[in-house]
């Protein structure tokens, strides 16, 4: 089985080298009461990060948890694995971002590969001017 999570963390640690992390308490999205939600990674202590591979209605979902999250900046990174059409969800999600958050502040990005067809060097680039744009400046 692919594993498209790790194809998405490794392109986001090419972009943003030892910046990026992917494990600790700053992961955890408090949600009021009971477990907290996880996102997948965070950016120089500035962009939480989430990568999403998932339906349409899942990947929705992520958005919530992103905008949620106390970090100022929000990167949702989507692979065109299972959404039914992918630039549509990218659109959509860039409309719920906007309804919470300002432009500047959120980015969504649709990479052209996944774990069962990789574009590394591609999706870097994608990923790297993202998170250029939400403010990272390089380790």
């Amino acid at each position: 089985m692919a594993d498209h999570d790790r194809y998405g963390k490794d392109v986001i640690r090419s972009a943003a080298g030892s910046s990026f992390e992917s494990s600790g308490l700053s992961f955890e999205v408090p949600l009021g009461t009971g477990m907290p939600a996880r996102i997948d990674g965070t950016v120089a202590g500035l962009i939480a990060v989430e990568i999403e591979s998932r339906t349409s209605k899942q990947v929705r979902g992520a958005v919530l948890d992103l905008i949620c999250h106390p970090f100022p900046k929000k990167l949702l990174v989507l692979l065109p694995v299972h959404m039914q059409n992918p630039g549509t969800t990218r659109l959509q999600c860039e409309y719920l971002f906007g309804r919470f958050l300002a432009t500047q502040d959120f980015r969504v990005v649709l990479l052209l590969g996944s774990a069962f067809a990789p574009r590394p060097s591609e999706d870097t680039i994608i990923i790297a001017r993202a998170i250029s744009e939400l403010g990272f400046r390089g380790a």
